[in-house]
């Protein structure tokens, strides 16, 4: 004795099967078919094609270009440097008030056990 396939109401359906085929054909166009190639492929394509754009985006600099960019790395540093030199600074004039403080507390207690 055979059993018979039982009738599957989802792939038998009209409306289905019609909207599928919509859903397949809006995908394709806007060029969100089915991709044959893995995850891993396409974002290794896509990784790629970003490092060729920036690499031309490199190339296509002109020789003017490249001398501003080089005046604002160069300010930028600079900025940086004089930034750091300024915290220097101010960690160098707290040491030198907190010195001074005890220096004050120091010389008081030795007054205080000198007039004992």
């Amino acid at each position: 004795m055979q059993q018979e396939p039982g009738l599957q109401p989802v792939r038998t359906s009209r409306t289905h099967n019609e909207l599928h085929k919509e859903l397949l054909l809006a995908h394709k166009k806007r060029g969100l078919a089915l991709s044959s190639r893995s995850e891993l492929q396409q974002a290794l394509e896509r990784r790629k094609r970003v490092q060729n754009d920036r690499e031309e985006e490199g190339q296509s600099r002109t020789p003017l270009e490249d001398v501003l960019l080089r005046r604002q790395q160069k300010q930028h540093e600079k900025e940086k440097e004089e930034g750091e030199k300024v915290q220097e600074e101010a960690q160098l004039m707290e040491f030198v008030r907190v010195r001074q403080n005890l220096r004050k507390i120091h010389s008081a207690i030795q007054n205080k056990a000198a007039h004992s």
